[in-house]
């Protein structure tokens, strides 16, 4: 879970939260609720962009962890969410206009990076070549500690189908 002050949340669903051990332990009954949370969607292009910020510059915030990024979006393109996320282009607007509020960030060759420009047909989330080791690097270390699941796609295999949500993106993005 990701709060911060400059988070909007919205979309947002109410989504049932049930123990994952429920299932192999029938006879005990655990607690359940319902929370409120980010649409997928919103998820898929706030990931895209961040993305996208990592292929211009060559750096995101923070120390570690960013193909992660790289990660999930393929595994929100494996369950159906980034097809709705790349047709609604409301919503992917929507994000890209509060990241160029609030997160303004320089290209390598110091330019400003277009959030806009990003989702409306200028999407870059497959890394230059010289870029692409250190998130191989970080990738390693997360299978290492075990924060992935033990069916976790290879690295190189992430990338290219990188490859394909780009361009399903970008072919969505420039009917604007």
């Amino acid at each position: 879970m990701e709060f911060g002050a400059r988070a909007t949340g919205q979309p947002s669903e109410l989504r049932p939260i049930v123990c994952d051990i429920q299932e192999f332990v029938p006879d005990v009954g655990f607690p359940t609720c319902e929370s409120r949370v980010m649409r997928a969607e919103r998820t898929f292009w706030e990931k895209a962009t961040a993305m996208h910020v990592y292929c211009l510059a060559g750096h995101l915030r923070g120390e570690s962890h960013h193909s992660r990024h790289w990660h999930d979006v393929v595994r929100l393109d494996g369950s159906g969410v980034a097809d709705h996320a790349i047709a609604d282009r409301q919503l992917a607007l929507a994000v890209a206009s509060h990241k160029s509020f609030f997160f303004k960030e320089k290209a390598s060759d110091d330019s400003t990076i277009d959030y806009i420009q990003a989702v409306s047909g200028g999407l870059v989330i497959v890394p230059p070549d010289q870029w692409i080791d250190p998130l191989k690097s970080d990738y390693a270390e997360m299978l290492d500690s075990g924060m992935l699941l033990d069916d976790a796609m290879d690295f190189d295999e992430i990338i290219n189908h990188c490859r394909d949500i780009q361009a399903k993106a970008n072919s969505a993005g420039s009917r604007d």
